[in-house]
């Protein structure tokens, strides 16, 4: 991703305009994780570091063969290993020791289980397998989540000088023409090889077509075709002048640009729409191979060389500071963005000259790649070593007496879970769990995603105390809105939500309850309209199903993980735990979205009505995560097991107080 680009042994001419692609490649990436509006789809600059990197290795492997008829692996390694291990080091301890003060020892825990892994780059084979998208609020709260793509790299690193050796030694007298051509063909084989299987991987197994190097390969092929093609010579044999080049920059450019803007969370990714930055990315390239073009320019600038040559700092330094940053203070707005924007920054133009520079120049190790491979292998053990040692003290920690409690109220779900009724994205076998009376005279189903499960305690209590027999039918993640979701955490659409959801109706209209309760979340990537129209085709559905139906909005949603939240508190220094509150205001424009678009259904029929619960978790629209000394929520979103039960008698009573236009069943 941050391969140099001068090397005046191998002569790999300097290109300002590759600078300033990397400098736009960094801001992306930058800004889309900060939030910076119109920039969702910054991720995207990931890709154009990746193209970025396969066109420089390929060029400097392929000067380095031609011009010495070999290849110096150690020195090749020795070089990388300088260029990027000492800033991630560093940038990897400051982050242990940050994470060490201001988090919670159980969220210690996680985050160093992913920092062991980090000094061997092998992050992305962690994600890979952990059941978290990269656009998941799990994922996204890992501190090291960025560092996926470093570990990528390096693994392309160790790949790539062979396959480009081996196809050298091939061609039969080291001939370079006959060397160029063959190694284009293999470039194209991989490329097409591996975008088929990134396409195929982004629709059957997300997470490997999005962290693993052999589904990201293509992008450093393209990279690599891109300095056959332009850097040696075929350009000029094709006699493309400037006004094609400036075509190939301007829509290169032009594609970046709306990858930024058209990209975002809830698609299928890589797949199909990785091409957009990709070969926004390689017009660039190809575009600068000539003698220069108005983007050309407009990337050489100095402010953009400078950025482009502290963009390795600032990737490694920007994901850990926006996240501890917010995580400190949760609603700090865009004016905490920009501010932590410009601090990752900061640390960054600092650590390109106090670590970066000095080692990849140092006249010792440049002398002696041996030397420089061996001390990172051990500096790469010892930072191994570092974060176990933090993760076994994590442990320790979070056992303690005035730490276990927080995470207590994690484990302590609502029975259903523990019936095994929810299969979440497993199966779209509808499992209906039994509670209370057999064959009782009257029956209530509850009916929704995990929200709606929350309240089992305060809703089946009651009724199942005065001879009720009680049904559970949920799935986590799935609201009870007839419209496709895409979910992030699986990196696909959600569509044994839909079979199961039509299932689970099917089964309803037989049970045919006295009472049905139906809730879900409301903070699904729905619009108005879908959430009105959605709901509306639900409700028309189950309002002959009950002789009454109870419509649940979801609960008001937290800027922060209420335990964690109240842990960190009793963790941090004092003066860093008077910062910020666990609490804040409750009913979001989503919110409001939501809640008419369930009155509005409620409305077109006499039994069906909207039981907002809402006032006894958030009274007077003010959320705290612990209240009267009883922990509120056990997430962001999700009410405590023991304050639901703490709360049966408020809930009744709001029951009670819904209007409906025919008496309820007693």
């Amino acid at each position: 991703m941050y391969e140099d680009h001068v090397t005046k042994r191998l002569h790999l001419r300097f290109r300002p305009d590759i600078e300033g692609l990397r400098a736009l490649a960094i801001i992306l990436v930058v800004g889309s994780h900060a939030n910076i509006p119109f920039m969702s789809g910054g991720f995207s600059g990931v890709d154009v570091f990746f193209v970025l990197s396969g066109y420089l290795i390929s060029g400097l492997l392929m000067r380095e063969i031609m011009e010495t008829g070999s290849l110096g692996f150690i020195a090749f390694y020795s070089r990388r290993l300088k260029r990027l291990l000492p800033a991630l080091l560093l940038v990897t301890l400051v982050t242990i020791l940050a994470t060490a003060i201001i988090l919670s020892p159980y969220e210690q825990v996680s985050q160093a289980t992913t920092a062991s892994l980090v000094p061997y780059w092998i992050t992305n084979l962690f994600f890979s397998y952990s059941d978290m998208s990269y656009f998941s609020d799990d994922s996204a709260s890992n501190l090291f989540l960025h560092t996926w793509s470093l570990a990528v790299e390096e693994q392309f690193y160790l790949v790539w000088p062979l396959l480009v050796f081996l196809v050298f030694k091939s061609t039969v007298g080291g001939q370079d023409g006959l060397f160029t051509q063959r190694l284009a063909r293999i470039f194209t084989l991989v490329l097409a090889g591996s975008f088929l299987l990134c396409i195929f991987l982004s629709v059957i197994m997300p997470l490997w077509g999005f962290y693993l190097m052999p589904s990201r390969s293509w992008q450093f092929a393209l990279g690599g075709l891109c300095f056959i093609v332009g850097d040696m010579g075929r350009v000029g044999k094709l006699q493309l002048g400037s006004n094609v080049l400036f075509g190939f920059a301007a829509i290169g450019l032009c594609l970046v640009l709306l990858g930024m803007i058209l990209l975002h969370e809830d698609m299928v990714y890589p797949g199909y729409w990785s091409l957009i930055p990709s070969l926004g990315a390689a017009g660039i390239i190809l575009g600068g191979t000539g003698s220069g073009t108005p983007i050309g320019s407009l990337l050489s600038r100095k402010p953009m060389l400078f950025v482009g040559k502290v963009s390795y700092s600032w990737y490694l330094w920007h994901w850990p500071v926006l996240m501890l940053g917010n995580m400190l203070f949760p609603e700090g707005g865009i004016l905490l963005q920009m501010v932590l924007v410009v601090l990752s920054f900061l640390l960054a133009v600092v650590t390109l000259y106090t670590v970066e520079m000095p080692l990849r120049h140092n006249s010792t190790l440049v002398a002696r790649p041996a030397v420089t491979v061996v001390l990172s292998l051990v500096f790469m053990s010892v930072g191994f070593a570092i974060a176990k040692l933090w993760q076994v003290k994590a442990i320790a920690w979070a056992n303690t007496s005035d730490q276990v409690p927080y995470q207590q109220v994690r484990s302590e779900l609502p029975v259903p879970y523990e019936r095994g009724c929810d299969d979440w994205v497993n199966s779209a076998k509808v499992k209906i769990c039994n509670f209370g009376v057999t064959d009782a005279e009257n029956v209530a189903v509850l009916f929704g995603d995990s929200i709606a499960v929350q309240w089992f305690a305060g809703l089946a209590i009651p009724l199942t105390l005065d001879n009720w027999q009680f049904y559970v039918i949920t799935k986590s993640a799935c609201p009870i809105v007839d419209e496709p979701i895409f979910y992030s955490r699986i990196g696909q659409e959600y569509k044994i939500c839909e079979e199961w959801r039509n299932a689970a109706i099917e089964q309803l209209q037989e049970i045919n309850p006295d009472i049905l309760f139906v809730g879900s979340a409301s903070d699904y990537a729905y619009t108005p309209g879908q959430w009105q129209e959605g709901t509306q085709r639900i409700v028309e559905q189950l309002a002959d199903s009950a002789d009454r139906v109870f419509l649940i909005p979801g609960t008001y949603r937290l800027p922060f993980d209420a335990p964690s939240c109240l842990a960190r508190k009793d963790w941090q220094p004092a003066f860093i735990a008077s910062l910020s509150e666990c609490s804040a205001q409750g009913k979001a424009p989503a919110d409001a979205v939501v809640i008419e678009a369930l009155t509005q259904a409620a409305r077109e029929y006499p039994n069906v009505g909207v039981l907002d619960l809402n006032p006894i978790v958030c009274p007077d629209n003010h959320c705290e995560a612990r209240r009267e000394g009883n922990i509120v929520y056990r997430d962001f979103q999700h009410v405590s097991n023991d304050f639901v039960e703490r709360s049966i008698g408020q809930i009744v009573n709001r029951m009670e107080r819904v209007q409906f236009d025919v008496p309820v069943p007693q």
